[in-house]
């Protein structure tokens, strides 16, 4: 991931994940010896390939005499090849108002004030979603007024995944920040939802005077896969990564898996479905469907030489099950027989994967039975 993102102008990477206790919930205690020895070795990674290794620290719950240590565990980077910083106050179970942006400020300053590397923060409210919900002008304003002067404040834009990220909404941003922001873009996080990824391309989404950071999911090859799909968006024309396997499949997948809110081009193949079992004329479309499956059958056996493949395997399993499913309802003879064989299916034949979104179905037939049958 590094190697390529060293074909970006400006690259860096910033190491800030959640689910790590030191760098969250566990702010204040170091480092054990193993975890750290990996992190200094991606700072190096990333400082003999020309990246920028932003250490990233989310100081939970903090209190105004922790300056000090915040000041300790940044400079512990600093002194193992970190090139810049960011403190993170998203998430926080605290009322965003003005008096929290000021103490999160003052903490911040008090700590890092006197670094010499670049510095990055993340309000409590990061796009206009939670400065609408979470009524937070005021903490907006009162972030605008005391950010220090150089240190850019990260983004996430109109919403925490936002549909579009326009020209017209990083310049709203910058007014309500004091300054450009850098975009934080969720668009490819998959850790909020429950049996997707998401494989589209960036274009369009990163503008002039802004920086621009992707979130990509914790499964590695997705991963590696978002930041091709960076280099694209960017025009640097990135050769395939072989260690990602088929590139076919990958195609394959990024049909189904694609974005938030939308079919997007497995649209196409939906609507050619919903005819085929209504009229029971499919054409080709068994035999494609049979093709995709065998695709994804080799793609998966594969896997297992691709590091971190087995993070993608239920997605891919996923797709193949309904690829298969819908390939046997169209085998039957009539239309209700087409909709009681997908029906067994998805819904009868094993315990449903999920007993909330079976429940959520139920209770949407039961409550609109006329646009239950029309679906």
């Amino acid at each position: 991931m590094v190697s390529m993102l060293a074909a970006l102008d400006s690259p860096a990477y910033l190491y800030a994940p959640k689910n790590d206790p030191f760098h969250r919930l566990l702010w204040r205690e170091p480092y054990p010896d193993s975890a750290w020895h990996e992190l200094t070795t991606t700072m190096r990674l990333c400082a003999e390939s020309g990246v920028a290794f932003h250490f990233g620290i989310s100081p939970w719950a903090f209190t105004s005499g922790d300056a000090a240590l915040l000041r300790a565990k940044a400079g512990r980077a600093l002194d193992s090849g970190a090139s810049g910083l960011a403190v993170l106050f998203d998430d926080i179970p605290e009322q965003a108002d003005a008096g929290l942006a000021r103490r999160q400020l003052d903490l911040a300053f008090e700590a890092l004030g006197a670094v010499d590397v670049p510095v990055m923060l993340c309000p409590s409210v990061y796009c206009i979603e939670l400065m609408e919900s979470l009524d937070g002008q005021s903490y907006l304003d009162a972030w605008r007024e005391s950010v220090p002067r150089g240190w850019p404040s990260i983004w996430t834009g109109d919403q925490v995944v936002s549909r579009d990220l326009s020209a017209a909404s990083v310049e709203r941003a910058a007014g309500l920040l004091g300054s450009e922001p850098v975009i934080w873009d969720n668009l490819l996080a998959d850790d909020y939802c429950l049996r997707r990824i998401y494989l589209a391309g960036l274009e369009g989404r990163n503008h002039a005077g802004a920086g621009y950071l992707v979130n990509p999911s914790e499964i590695e090859p997705v991963a590696l896969h978002a930041v091709f799909r960076l280099l694209q968006a960017e025009g640097a024309s990135p050769a395939w990564p072989e260690t990602l396997g088929n590139s076919e499949a990958w195609a394959l997948l990024s049909r189904f898996h694609h974005l938030p809110w939308t079919d997007g081009p497995a649209g196409d193949l939906l609507v050619e479905l919903r005819s085929a079992m209504e009229t029971g004329t499919s054409g080709d479309l068994p035999e494609r469907l049979s093709a995709m499956q065998s695709l994804l059958s080799d793609f998966i056996e594969s896997l297992y030489s691709v590091e971190g493949g087995f993070g993608l395997m239920p997605y891919a399993v996923d797709v193949r099950k309904f690829l298969y499913w819908w390939r046997t309802a169209l085998e039957k003879g009539s239309a209700g027989e087409r909709l009681a064989e997908l029906e067994r299916l998805a819904l009868r034949r094993l315990p449903y994967e999920h007993p909330l979104a079976a429940g959520t179905l139920e209770t949407l037939l039961r409550t609109n039975p006329r646009e239950g049958r029309a679906r």
